[in-house]
């Protein structure tokens, strides 16, 4: 903007697109371009175009102390910080932390039809202060909206990164797909670490109309596999305590009893007697059933 406020006029030899590029960061450079390659999975949707500028246009919230909520000595404040709003408007306030961040986890709206409100406005103004609507699940377009919205959202998840940092965000079945698609274009399919499968119910359930779902989803994904570290938590003694619901002192396991080598020498392997029949079982040379 220039000092008068007035209109920002293209240079003499340059022209509003001139302008246009030298405002936009080097990541978003690098994805303009790779943008215009043919190559790698690019997913396309109504709005795509505005949704990557918009994340550029959000104003960050005003920060205050606000004594009655705060504990500690300044210093002590000062390491710590609550943001009420948005949270693409989170990421654009705390932006000068962007590549210092080790591990983002979110759960965005799962667009079930009743859980999440869209505003239009924020089509050309991200900044609109209104909630929105409802989006019903008979909305034509809430599968565009729903990206929309989340577009910018996963850009600035990205740039927050540090270049080994790992993004892990819950999801179902009803944007899994178009979720992927999209962090596959964000993030490079090289740098999906793994999709885990949660089962958030163990109850029976027969309510579905089709299938009944009992499980969630959560992509991670590595702004750079090659930087990112991950490791295998220590298993804790009490870890498997449900194996053994009758505290045995003997170790046991409720696992098949089958025979993982087929080729085993018959001295290493050993029949059970069934207590009810006196038969002798022994495991299958495939290992692929167990002893009922």
């Amino acid at each position: 903007m220039p000092p008068d406020g007035g209109e920002l006029m293209p240079p003499p030899n340059g022209s509003r697109l001139d302008l246009e590029l030298a405002a936009l960061s080097r990541d978003e450079l690098i994805e303009l371009i790779e943008a215009r390659d043919e190559g790698g999975i690019r997913i396309d949707f109504a709005g795509k175009t505005n949704a990557r500028k918009l994340a550029r246009r959000v104003r960050p919230r005003v920060l205050r102390t606000v004594k009655k909520y705060s504990a500690g000595d300044d210093e002590l404040q000062a390491g710590n910080l609550l943001l009420e709003g948005d949270n693409l408007q989170a990421m654009v306030t705390l932006f000068r932390e962007r590549g210092h961040v080790d591990f983002v986890l979110t759960d965005p709206p799962y667009n079930t039809g009743h859980d999440w409100r869209y505003n239009d406005k924020w089509e050309e103004d991200p900044n609109d202060p209104g909630l929105g609507d409802w989006v019903s699940a008979d909305d034509g377009a809430r599968h565009t909206k729903w990206m929309r919205f989340m577009w910018p959202r996963l850009q600035m998840m990205k740039e927050m990164l540090k270049p080994g940092g790992v993004l892990a965000i819950c999801i179902d079945f009803r944007e899994l797909f178009h979720l992927g698609q999209m962090l596959d274009e964000l993030f490079k399919p090289q740098n999906r670490l793994g999709i885990i499968n949660w089962q958030r119910t163990y109850s029976r359930t027969n309510d579905a109309t089709h299938l009944a779902t009992t499980t969630e989803y959560v992509l991670v994904y590595a702004r750079d596999e090659e930087k990112a570290h991950t490791a295998l938590l220590p298993r804790a003694a009490t870890d498997g305590a449900k194996a053994n619901p009758d505290n045995d002192p003997e170790p046991w396991t409720d696992a098949p009893a089958t025979g993982s080598n087929a080729e085993a020498h018959k001295t290493m392997v050993y029949g059970i007697q069934n207590p009810f029949t006196g038969d002798v079982l022994y495991p299958p040379a495939s290992g692929s059933s167990g002893i009922v």
